[in-house]
């Protein structure tokens, strides 16, 4: 890319030319026009196919997208981020959670270690731990601690995948509020309970205060190893009380939303089986495959990105939303919520400099049908035009098979009325333009292989996100900055401390909760 700022490189100004003449254009125009065009915007791979013939673009907007993306360098990039290049650079660190599907060069290393070595040797750890517990009558129940991606991952993906679980049941605790642990434990029994702390420094607030409280409740029992932990951190498990063998390894180069592929998806592999969890691998890594080697124009990843820079650069439209045709799935668009809201949430490029135009939307979402009788009255008529991703299976995982029907019509149904509209004359409240565009990604069934080819779909289209906008997709400053206050609150609400350099308002919050507890204590 040159050094000109992005705004002012040629793909952006011609892209800004190009919108002026599509302001007025309308997709259901173009399908008339063109009755092949759904097979035109179209791409498959083994078995997901995504549609993204509704959207308002022609071959010359794909093609002016696509010339940005030559102008921000987003092969360079991605072969530097896939071979390990320091490509978080705010803390010199590599982003290689393709190299944990094992999508990596054999001879790579990373601080002095072959990762492809590391990778294996953490598989085969979670292999015969997974194995171990799956086969121990003694545990019932099995709790995973942890928060941001060492929770939102592993919950997602087991969700998704419950109709492969085997006979443990399987619990997530994140939240600092007490009543997400206390909740959770009420109903289970210390001896037939398994823990496993997540938690790459095995210091971040959340987990660690709950991870206490659940040793407490284990108490005099815990010499039958009744916790695992995952972290980069073994020093300080072995002193929580954790044997070496039940301590599986994190590393720096592994992301927090990134880190469901490394040690922090054993909860998957207990859950699901380590075939299953093999699988969800094997699928993400084909996407990983697909992702390098398959020319822009029909890159999936690539073009999902360029479709969302059109909308929310270009278009001005602020939000996403994921509409999954799945109940399983219902933890999913709060995992792309993450993925992208933390990743792409930022207003300065990779030098520090404020930049000047818009970067992550709000992303939002939920299952279909519930979604319909929720928020897709806006999606419809709204004044906000939001871009929809519907997900939907061709294939049930259940033999309820005029239901699948129902809710595979309903997806259909919906992103042809996004387009469409309704011109029903002499019924105004009925009226509506259409024309509000949505991407349809149709998978064959909804096992470990195709999910986890869907979520390396998703994370490589935020990192093209990243790479067009200049912004550092790796770090959350903001999340940390947040983190800090809280500490220095917390010590003064708990020790009744005066209160010293912060804000009138923080002030006046921390007096009136120092008050309560003083009257009530």
């Amino acid at each position: 890319m040159s050094n000109k700022p992005l705004t002012e490189c040629k793909g952006w100004k011609d892209l800004e030319n190009h919108h002026k003449k599509m302001e007025n254009v309308y997709m259901r125009d173009m399908f008339t026009k063109n009755p092949a065009r759904a097979k035109h915007f179209s791409l498959k791979l083994d078995g997901l196919f995504l549609d993204y013939s509704k959207h308002i673009i022609t071959e010359e907007t794909m093609e002016k997208l696509l010339c940005l993306a030559n102008d921000c360098d987003i092969e360079k990039k991605r072969d530097e981020m896939l071979s390990g290049a320091h490509v978080n650079t705010s803390e010199n660190q590599p982003a290689l959670h393709t190299a944990l599907r094992g999508f990596v060069d054999k001879d790579l290393n990373i601080d002095n270690e072959n990762i492809l070595d590391f990778v294996n040797k953490t598989l085969k750890h979670i292999e015969k731990l997974s194995n171990d517990i799956r086969s121990n009558e003694n545990f019932t129940d099995i709790v995973n601690i942890g928060i941001g991606g060492s929770y939102l991952g592993p919950h997602s993906v087991c969700e998704a995948l419950k109709d492969y679980a085997g006979n443990q049941n399987i619990h997530f605790v994140s939240n600092i509020d007490g009543s997400h642990i206390t909740q959770t434990l009420k109903s289970l029994k210390p001896k037939s309970t398994l823990f496993i702390v997540s938690s790459k420094s095995f210091t971040t607030l959340e987990t660690m205060a709950n991870a206490k409280i659940a040793k407490d409740w284990i108490g005099s029992i815990n010499e039958n190893n009744h916790f695992i932990a995952i972290t980069a951190n073994e020093s300080a498990a072995r002193e929580f009380g954790i044997k070496d063998s039940y301590i599986l390894p994190m590393r720096n180069w592994i992301g927090g939303r990134y880190s469901l592929w490394s040690a922090i998806g054993l909860p998957i592999a207990i859950y699901t089986g380590f075939d299953v969890f093999k699988d969800l691998l094997a699928g993400a890594r084909n996407m990983d495959k697909h992702f390098q080697e398959t020319p822009l124009d029909k890159n999936m990843p690539v073009i999902m990105a360029m479709l969302g820079i059109w909308y929310r650069n270009f278009w001005n439209y602020n939000t996403h939303a994921i509409s999954p045709y799945a109940q399983n799935l219902h933890k999913f668009p709060a995992y792309v919520q993450q993925l992208d809201m933390e990743s792409n949430g930022k207003n300065i490029d990779k030098k520090g400099h404020e930049i000047s135009y818009n970067t992550s939307p709000v992303v939002f979402g939920e299952t279909g049908t519930n979604a319909q009788h929720a928020f897709f009255q806006m999606l419809h008529q709204g004044s906000d035009i939001i871009p929809v991703d519907f997900i939907a299976f061709i294939n049930a995982n259940h033999t309820l098979n005029t239901h699948h029907t129902q809710l595979l019509s309903n997806a259909l149904a919906q992103s042809q009325a996004l387009m469409n509209g309704s011109t029903v004359k002499n019924e105004m409240h009925r009226k509506f333009k259409g024309n509000r565009p949505s991407s349809t990604i149709l998978l064959n069934k909804l096992d470990a292989y195709n999910l986890g080819m869907l979520l390396a779909l998703y994370e490589h289209k935020i990192f093209v996100q990243g790479c067009i906008w200049n912004i550092n997709s790796f770090d959350q400053w903001g999340v940390e900055l947040g983190k800090e206050l809280a500490k220095n609150i917390t010590n003064i609400i708990e020790n009744n401390e005066t209160i010293q350099e912060t804000d009138s308002s923080t002030q006046n919050l921390i007096h009136h909760i120092q008050a309560y507890k003083n009257k009530n204590s």
